[in-house]
């Protein structure tokens, strides 16, 4: 009994790191996403403990896969369709809200011109959503990408919404915002190596 407790311990631990890596996560990471900490997922990993069925549910929430995929000696390839599919309808909500907004507007006949800066205002909105998913599912590049498109899509709401000769300017203050963000990913990609 307590080899094969000791074989599906190991088994477990193979899976998670092997789960893991193909989400591109270091221990850190994944530990970030379970308010673990990365000692808890080094352990686990090691084959020295055993997540509980909590933990290792939201494990297989987090890559895609099932529990049993995470207790299976066969490898399960990695599937994003589900958090595709549910990143991209949350963004669709957005942008469907800002177009019924817009449409009752028009019905109602109080359409003010400034009423097609709703689509430009859910540029950001939806990638704050984006955002959102990506820090739960996705690696560095998907989040640098939306807080990319978050700095510019406020900056572009604001410029085209606030009628001031100088407004332009706010495009620079972008421009900065957008530098030390790369310069944020970079800093938190090469920490990330190191912990690995």
């Amino acid at each position: 009994m307590l080899q094969t407790e000791e074989a599906l311990r190991q088994l477990i631990a193979e899976n998670i790191a092997y789960y893991r890596r193909q989400n591109g996560d270091t221990q850190a990471d994944l530990a970030e996403k379970l308010n673990y900490s990365d000692k808890s997922v080094s352990k686990w990993e090691r084959g020295d403990g055993t997540p509980d069925i909590f933990i290792l549910s939201k494990i297989a929430d987090l890559y895609g896969v099932t529990v049993q995929d995470l207790l299976r000696t066969k490898k399960v390839p990695k599937s994003h369709t589900r958090h595709v599919l549910i990143t991209l309808l949350s963004i669709g909500l957005v942008w469907l809200t800002m177009t019924v907004l817009f449409c009752a507007a028009k019905i109602l006949g109080v359409l003010p011109d400034w009423a097609w800066l709703l689509f430009i205002f859910a540029i950001p909105i939806s990638a704050i959503v984006w955002e959102v998913f990506s820090s739960m599912w996705w690696g560095l590049l998907q989040q640098a990408l939306s807080s990319s498109l978050i700095i510019w899509g406020i900056g572009l709401s604001l410029v085209l919404s606030i009628r001031l000769e100088s407004v332009f300017l706010l495009l620079v203050i972008c421009g900065v915002l957008q530098v030390l963000l790369i310069l944020f990913y970079l800093l938190k990609y090469q920490s990330g190596k190191k912990k690995a």
